[in-house]
């Protein structure tokens, strides 16, 4: 059962960060079902943006404010006024080679809405979008790997910063390592900084795996790794190189988010968004079923399976239950969403 009483009330202010972004703009989605206002920030002015929400949920419901460089001195001194919770979605999402780029923008980033928000007293929850990359970068077939609450990906950032990442990273995943260090990093400093700090508010992180699920306005988003699959409509299969690892349904990522903000229990919590391992056998086949009509390469010969054992995956599943009344959305289903428009 979802509580009698939501951590903010309905109608309040939530600002979102990345608010165009796959996730973020889902976050959004569901913030707006519940009742909420959300001031989402983008990069650039987005008019699609305001003018999807606005169709869906009316007039003033939503605003875009744009953010150029979420590392910037002062990039969100204004922008948390008046609000009472906070989903810090945006990071780069580059996948450069540069670890003094990369770094540096997630990190500084976090830390700049961080300080924002600890400015506005109105401001009681504050939920991050972190990322299993926070924990480890699965290795196929690999045995004994377990990931918990107090799991970091230490490897990764001694590699980014290593300043050789060629050799010893699988060609073509060179920025996936840079990417992993830098949400590590990222969330490492958040809870050091709340730590530290002492604000009025509440964190929590959510860390999700690969997102499949609806593109919510396609015409305008490339749907981030769902995007990938989507390409397979464009006889791109270069998705098939990555490795096998776990998913989640992006609606079910957003969901957690909403009730890491709004869900008056959970506390200081890091959410696992690690629903079930599959690799692209798994995918290619649900896709033959789905679209038989589609030309498809074989599946990848010998790649394995994520072996990872995640911890407090229930615990997740759980939360979802408590709080929206669902458990994971499948595999399957998922996919089926993803390309529903196609």
């Amino acid at each position: 059962m979802a509580p009698v009483e939501y951590a903010i009330p309905r109608g309040s202010l939530v600002l979102v960060t990345g608010a165009n972004g796959y996730i973020g703009s889902h976050v959004v989605d569901q913030l707006l079902a519940l009742g909420y206002r959300v001031r989402g920030t983008v990069r650039d002015k987005k008019p699609w943006l305001d003018e999807f929400f606005e169709k869906k949920y009316g007039k003033d419901k939503f605003e875009s404010v744009a953010v150029q460089a979420i590392e910037a001195p002062g990039a969100f001194s204004n922008i948390a006024e008046g609000a009472s919770g906070v989903v810090h979605v945006a990071s780069d999402v580059s996948f450069g080679l540069d670890p003094n780029v990369v770094i540096p923008i997630a990190v500084q980033g976090t830390i700049n809405v961080l300080e924002a928000a600890a400015k506005q007293p109105s401001i009681t929850r504050f939920v991050i979008t972190s990322s299993s990359a926070a924990l480890h970068i699965p290795e196929p077939n690999k045995k004994g790997v377990k990931v918990d609450e107090n799991t970091w990906n230490e490897a990764a950032i001694k590699l980014a910063w290593s300043g050789n990442l060629t050799g010893n990273v699988p060609a073509g995943l060179e920025g996936a390592v840079v990417y992993s260090a830098s949400k590590t990093e990222a969330e490492k400093a958040a809870w050091k900084w709340v730590q530290e700090k002492k604000p009025n508010f509440v964190l929590n992180t959510v860390l999700p795996n690969f997102n499949f699920g609806q593109v919510l306005i396609p015409e305008h988003q490339s749907g981030s790794t769902m995007g990938f699959v989507r390409k397979w409509f464009k006889g791109d299969f270069s998705i098939l190189s990555f490795p096998p690892q776990h998913f989640i349904d992006v609606q079910d990522c957003a969901r957690l988010h909403v009730a890491g903000l709004l869900d008056p229990s959970v506390k200081d919590q890091r959410i696992f968004g690690l629903v079930q391992e599959y690799n692209w056998t798994d995918v290619l086949a649900i896709f033959r079923r789905l679209r038989p009509e589609l030309k498809l390469p074989e599946a990848p010969v010998n790649e394995g399976r994520d072996l990872t054992e995640v911890v407090p995956k229930d615990k997740a599943e759980k939360l979802l239950k408590d709080f929206f009344g669902q458990g994971w959305t499948s595999l399957e289903d998922s996919l089926k969403a993803g390309i529903a428009d196609l």
